[in-house]
């Protein structure tokens, strides 16, 4: 009798937890979708919008990351010698930064972000995040100075780029919704493997990611360039030089000539 109430108490108390695991389990449904999912580089590339699209719990917020991969960078420290001129001091390392770096949020988890700040620092994602732990040496004196001014840099090259509010959103029911967004890749984007990471959060917690992998490469004129530079060194090296010649040859013939008119 003793053993047939235990297993009687067993069962409830599996349907007691699985009850409860349950909802969490529910509460994401995150599927995730690129267009294009292979980007190629050719000879009139000038950059490209990528679109990121999915579905998710209906009461959920999203946060995407591109990111390429993590690199040393060195720069040249410019500063006034003898408080005179303007000239290189020196150069300082960043450790392991990605190459590319661009985000997309929704514009509850940004609301989120700005109200709860403690608990949005504690989830470890994100800009603020990669500042906070971003290496260097030789450590500089004024380090959030000497970050913000690489930010700033990254930015302009369209490297590195924060885009609040992007992410719209259209109701399919009571407990799902669409998501879609645009992340424009930049021109100089390099050949390679990259990776967009869609993060779900719930009330400022991560509870699910789908990571997706990119590939760049580049095709037509510009990857039998890139093939030649590595495979035949001397070739290439020969058919620079001509044809730096022969662009020289053409402005002298035309404007030359022009000069030569007057």
């Amino acid at each position: 009798m003793i053993k047939k109430k235990t297993a009687i108490l067993t069962v409830f108390l599996f349907m007691g937890v699985w009850g409860y695991v349950l909802p969490a389990r529910t509460a994401t449904a995150l599927t995730t979708k690129l267009e294009p999912n292979i980007i190629s580089i050719g000879a009139f590339f000038n950059g490209i919008q990528l679109s990121v699209s999915g579905k998710t719990a209906a009461e959920n917020e999203i946060l995407i990351l591109f990111k390429g991969r993590s690199e040393d960078l060195t720069l040249k420290k410019k500063g006034k010698a003898l408080g005179l001129l303007w000239m290189n001091l020196g150069e300082l390392t960043f450790h392991q930064v990605p190459n590319l770096l661009l985000q997309s949020s929704s514009k509850g988890l940004d609301e989120f972000a700005h109200s709860h700040p403690e608990q949005w620092k504690a989830a470890e994602i994100g800009f603020e995040y990669f500042k906070k732990n971003l290496q260097m040496s030789p450590p500089p004196e004024k380090r959030d100075e000497v970050i913000e001014e690489f930010m700033k840099l990254k930015k302009s090259q369209g490297f590195y780029a924060e885009n609040p509010g992007t992410i719209n959103f259209d109701k399919i029911d009571d407990n799902l919704k669409s998501f879609e967004t645009t992340v424009w890749v930049p021109p100089k984007v390099t050949p390679g493997e990259y990776e967009v990471n869609v993060i779900e959060f719930h009330n400022g917690r991560v509870v699910s990611q789908a990571v997706n992998q990119i590939k760049v490469k580049e095709t037509g004129l510009p990857a039998m360039l890139s093939e030649l530079a590595f495979q035949h060194g001397a070739l290439y090296g020969i058919l620079a030089v001509l044809i730096a010649i022969g662009a020289g040859l053409l402005m002298d013939f035309f404007f030359g000539q022009s000069q030569g008119a007057h």
